[in-house]
């Protein structure tokens, strides 16, 4: 389901040189979608209008309905791409390859670190997921559920490994799973949509995350090396 809100175009290739009608129709497609994320995280998804994304774009609104049917349509292709996104970057984890809980401590680190920043990158796609999507359609609903039930199987998959290697002691592993992602999504949710943790740097929020998840899974490597200021 994740990718049900792909467009398929038809290629038709010119002369070497120029740039073909499919390069100049992904390119208009891209830059509408742009817009878009900034009109949708500006003004909400019930406030914005397709003549804001054209406008903003500087196309006519007829060029828009070539290529989206409406702005729900264009609104589910920018969610997917957020949660591909996600799932991209945790699939990134290997935790067959960890030996030890200070080689799990740095691979949560490093994975948190990527996603934190990611997701700051693309701060208005991010806000986008956490303060639009559910709010919808019943049809955006079942594509949340779809990500957090993808996103805990996996991660319930890497627990079970991690307990399979000594690193974690037994527990609900799917349970872990759901918490984990709650708590992380929370914490993003302030931190890259709200700014509520001012001149805290990535590494800093991830310290505490990880030291977190290691306390309540076995004994913790140590304290975090900072505590978050209000």
């Amino acid at each position: 389901m994740l990718l049900e809100y792909r467009m398929t175009t038809q290629e038709n290739a010119e002369p070497s040189g120029k740039k073909s009608r499919q390069q100049r129709r992904d390119e208009r497609r891209e830059s509408i979608k742009q817009a878009a994320i900034t009109v949708f995280s500006e003004k909400g998804y019930h406030n914005a209008k397709v003549s804001d994304i054209v406008a903003s774009v500087g196309v006519a609104q007829g060029t828009f309905y070539l290529y989206y049917k409406g702005k729900q349509q264009l609104f589910g292709e920018l969610l997917n791409d957020f949660l591909e996104m996600v799932v991209a970057t945790v699939a990134a984890w290997e935790p067959a390859s960890l030996e030890t809980r200070d080689d799990l401590g740095s691979e949560l680190t490093r994975v948190g670190i990527m996603l934190t920043e990611v997701l700051s990158q693309n701060r208005d796609l991010t806000t986008i997921f956490f303060k639009e999507a559910i709010s919808v359609s019943s049809e955006f609903d079942e594509l949340i559920q779809e990500f957090h039930d993808t996103l805990a199987a996996m991660l319930t998959t890497f627990n079970t490994i991690l307990h399979g290697r000594g690193l974690i002691e037994a527990m609900n592993f799917e349970l872990l799973a759901y918490a984990t992602i709650g708590q992380v999504e929370r914490i993003i949710s302030e931190y890259v949509v709200n700014q509520t943790f001012k001149g805290v740097e990535p590494p800093e929020l991830v310290d505490h995350l990880v030291w977190l998840f290691l306390t309540g899974t076995g004994r913790a490597i140590s304290s975090p090396s900072n505590a978050l200021e209000a």
